[in-house]
């Protein structure tokens, strides 16, 4: 079955963005009236207690990815009986991986006073709070993980977009009145777990609803077991490089530098990742319908249409990169307050961070698509031992500036560098590698350029406040745009891209 990638592709944008934009308008004002009413230790630990829940979803070991991934050649060649056993032998994993994640986060709470730093706000049971938040993170294990895993391996994101943005809204509704009204932390955070069980029970109805032919019954041949379990060995250590550049950040400065600074690092990483969400809706509305090219069309035209859309991607995310450069400080100043924003070298390694996260993500897609989880566990495994052993180092001697720097060196190194490596090794011609990273140079000093430009205009403005924060977030959407036409519209990229962006944007695709 060939799937309507454009038409999917652009329905599950807009449904995608409009979910990502309440999930960051909505948290913005839940963690402005944390900081103003409650302080910004809770804020602290919330920021700890998610990176811990982050370090525990190792246990499911890319199990999701993994089966997500294996129904594409049965949904492309209409084979339900393939399908039916994947999706009960995905439910029986999820139930062990609860399990395996309930009795690890209980072990773990033993052991939280020794991972934070400063004082705990009083009265507040930290224990109490943290298994609100397991119980969360086991409930999402257990409730129909199966039908969700169909909606993604069809392409289907918006159904789940639209149930997310309801139920996001719910939740972040009743925590507003929690906190503003009751004031009162453990009730905001019930409506986590709360949010969680109806935002799976109606993606089953929906999933359901839409491909209801498919139920759990039948058994993997031996070889597609094999074939998921070598997946899946190498998902693990992926994950595990992902955890270490993420959750144990937090955890770091946890530990070694106090709740409050580590508020702050959440407040800068809260506004990054915003952006990281907002694009990430692109790279993950595209998924299933790059998982069916990569089943119907041949090597070449997948690197041709690679190298499109991740000249557009970069496009967009080296614009966001300009935004972050020249708006990250005054709107921090304006957000928190001077006493939780830091200096502006911060700012811009920032910025340079999420840029680097970024090279790699339209790579990773297709690499995903093609199933390289196992070529890659070696680098997998050597970005997180360099993480960690860089944290380690580089947090005493640099403070929060090693933890980010860490970070950086070790993904641009194992993942963007190592990671193009494998894919280009494994699946397209190994000749071809030099003029992809020769585009990514291109890209990133065309994008410095005009960070540094847009900077020095931005920097001219006189207005303070909020209007001089409209002001520069003018200059940042106009000058840019012009800057990139110019640049890039006689460039070979752009006139690959047209096409794509006309399917895109066509009312019918």
């Amino acid at each position: 079955m060939r799937l309507e990638r454009s038409r999917n592709t652009r329905r599950n944008i807009i449904v995608g963005e409009i979910d990502k934009i309440t999930g960051i308008l909505m948290p913005f004002i839940v963690r402005t009236m944390i900081i103003h009413l409650l302080g910004a230790s809770y804020l602290g630990l919330t920021g700890l207690f998610y990176s811990i829940i982050q370090m525990l979803n190792l246990s499911e070991m890319g199990f999701g990815m993994a089966i997500t991934y294996s129904m594409y050649l049965p949904i492309a060649n209409n084979d339900g009986r393939m399908i039916n056993a994947l999706l009960k032998f995905y439910a029986r994993v999820y139930r062990i991986v609860a399990m395996v994640m309930g009795a690890a986060g209980l072990v773990i709470m033993f052991f939280l006073p020794s991972l934070i730093r400063g004082d705990i706000p009083d009265g507040l049971n930290i224990y109490l709070l943290y298994l609100i938040y397991l119980g969360d993170a086991c409930l999402n294990c257990l409730l129909f993980p199966d039908r969700k895993a169909l909606l993604a391996a069809h392409q289907r994101d918006d159904v789940s977009g639209r149930v997310h943005i309801l139920t996001q809204a719910l939740m972040y509704s009743a925590q507003i009145v929690c906190i503003g009204l009751a004031r009162n932390f453990y009730l905001y955070a019930f409506t986590v777990p709360l949010s969680t069980i109806a935002y799976n029970l109606l993606c089953a109805a929906g999933s359901r609803r839409l491909f209801g032919q498919y139920r759990k019954e039948g058994e993997l041949e031996g070889a597609s077991f094999r074939e998921i379990k070598r997946q899946v060995a190498g998902l693990m250590v992926r994950k595990l490089a992902s955890l270490s550049r993420n959750a144990f950040d937090s955890m770091f400065i946890s530990a070694f530098l106090g709740l409050q600074l580590t508020a702050v690092y959440g407040n800068y990483y809260y506004v990054m990742d915003a952006v990281v969400m907002l694009l990430a809706v692109i790279k993950t509305s595209m998924a299933g319908g790059v998982g069916n090219s990569i089943a119907m069309e041949t090597v070449e035209k997948n690197r041709r249409d690679m190298g499109v859309i991740n000249f557009l991607f970069m496009l967009v995310s080296g614009w966001c990169t300009v935004c972050l450069v020249c708006l990250y400080q005054p709107f921090m100043n304006l957000w928190a307050g001077k006493q939780m924003t830091l200096q502006m070298p911060f700012a811009v390694v920032f910025a340079v961070y999420f840029y680097i996260l970024k090279m790699s993500d339209i790579r990773t897609l297709y690499a995903e698509s093609v199933g390289l989880w196992w070529q890659s566990r070696y680098l997998s495994v050597a970005e997180a031992l360099s993480n960690l052993a860089l944290n380690w180092l580089l947090v005493r001697s640099l403070g929060l500036m090693g933890i980010l720097l860490a970070s950086m060196i070790s993904y641009f190194v194992f993942n963007f560098i190592g990671g193009a490596v494998v894919l280009y090794r494994h699946y397209y011609s190994f000749r071809s590698l030099p003029a992809y990273f020769g585009s990514h140079v291109r890209y990133a000093l065309i994008t410095g350029m005009i960070s540094f430009v847009t900077f020095f205009a931005t920097e001219r403005i006189p207005v303070p406040g909020f209007a001089g924060l409209l002001l520069r977030g003018c200059v940042c959407v106009l000058l840019p745009g012009i800057l990139y036409w110019i640049l890039y519209r006689h460039s070979e990229e752009w006139k690959g891209a047209e096409p794509l962006l006309r399917r895109l944007l066509a009312r019918h695709a």
